[in-house]
């Protein structure tokens, strides 16, 4: 058995030259990037026996994970638990002649090139003890993980793109994105940049997008100087929740059309939770946070108070009452989903529309909002920061179709 040192790039040029030569990979590597070297291990699918990546952290190239889809002998760690997938061990096979790269470097930009790394290359025969243990433990790596599916890659890229906006992503890169439908993830409206939703608000043919902002900026700013939505005027209250009439409108603030966003009218018990000033309901609404992050969390102790001003209704609340006062609460979180948008909402976040409840309502509309990248685009410091501000109510604008 010989053994020789390397550095970063020896490792490098090391693998493309076993990759050429051996008929066999036998890896188990904890991240992998889109490099060169990956394009030329791509090229060998028939040489895959057991070669199972990590993606721990979403630390693995999407496009690479996606190279994997139906490669036999290829997998994606995804059962180790209670630690990290972090192996560095690349092994090699021709018959009886084996060898292997094992040391610190991952199969990325940074471990082939840019990084300090260090590794050793070992060759010899594939029954001297080394490689015996090598491929040992290639096969059990390999039983930590999944070939890799449409579902998978689908669901991965989209974690893939959140992790690179957090400052600590889960370890699990599916973490909390487990009862998102395949179709969320590969909704049109994730893909959509910043300039993109600006142009489609801009071009609506069913909103007036200077009234709407106008519209959000009051309610926001009655929210900001009140205590509790209990403690609003009747008419205040009544117009956030979209049931007001014409006579109610008092005020130079309430004389606009509050039928944005989805108006209420016809939603007979829930107006009159709105106009007896139900406590629950009340409650509800301020379980959800005038600032910073809301939670899953945040939403299911809203949702508990809200069903509880029907307790004693013939009609319950719905996913448009509801999703109403959330999107007035929180416009930056929270759209209307209503009989007008439904059709468009669902076609492209992708679920049946029937199939929407207000359980389900965080995973099948919010999720999918969190995950899109206009929604996390940064703010922009010119005129088009308090749409930003307002984007996931104003997504109305793009989605509202009266005709359906």
């Amino acid at each position: 058995m010989e053994v020789e040192f390397l550095n970063t790039r020896a490792v490098d040029e090391a693998l493309r030259r076993l990759m050429a030569d051996h008929d066999e990979f036998h890896w188990a590597v904890a991240w992998g990037s889109m490099t060169d070297t990956a394009k030329a291990f791509l090229g060998y699918p028939g040489k895959f026996r057991d070669v199972t990546f990590g993606v721990a952290f979403s630390q693995t190239d999407p496009d690479l994970v996606d190279s994997l889809l139906a490669v036999k002998g290829a997998r994606v760690a995804t059962k180790f638990s209670g630690g990290t997938y972090h192996p560095k061990v690349y092994g090699f096979r021709s018959g009886q002649r084996a060898a292997a790269i094992v040391g610190s470097a991952n199969f990325t930009f940074g471990g082939l090139d840019k990084n300090w790394e260090a590794a050793f290359q070992v060759t010899g025969g594939i029954n001297e003890p080394f490689f015996v243990d090598l491929f040992n433990f290639t096969q059990e790596s390999a039983k930590l993980g999944e070939p890799v599916t449409s579902e998978f890659a689908s669901a991965y890229r989209a974690s893939y793109r959140r992790a690179l906006r957090m400052a600590k992503p889960p370890l699990n890169p599916m973490d909390g994105l487990e009862l998102i439908k395949p179709a969320g993830f590969r909704s049109s409206l994730v893909s959509m940049t910043w300039p993109e939703y600006v142009a489609e608000v801009n071009a609506t043919a069913h909103h007036n997008t200077k009234e709407s902002i106008a519209l959000l900026r009051i309610v926001q700013g009655w929210f900001a100087s009140t205590g509790s939505f209990a403690h609003m005027t009747p008419e205040q209250r009544k117009a956030i929740a979209g049931v007001i009439g014409e006579r109610q409108k008092t005020s130079p603030d309430l004389e606009r059309d509050w039928g944005w966003f989805g108006s209420m009218k016809g939603a007979g018990d829930f107006a009159n939770r709105i106009d007896e000033n139900d406590r629950h309901l009340a409650r509800a609404l301020d379980c959800i946070p005038k600032k910073g992050n809301v939670t899953k969390e945040h939403f299911r102790t809203f949702l508990r108070y809200f069903d509880k001003a029907f307790e004693n209704s013939t009609r319950s609340g719905g996913v448009p009452t509801a999703s109403r006062l959330l999107a007035m609460k929180r416009p930056d979180t929270f759209i209307c989903i209503c009989k007008p948008n439904i059709k468009q909402a669902a076609d492209r976040m992708g679920f049946p529309p029937s199939s929407l409840k207000l359980d389900n309502y965080w995973e099948k509309v919010i999720e999918v909002i969190k995950l899109s990248d206009w929604y996390n685009a940064g703010k922009p410091d010119n005129a088009e920061g308090e749409l930003w501000e307002y984007r996931a109510a104003m997504l109305d604008a793009i989605l509202y179709d009266p005709s359906t």
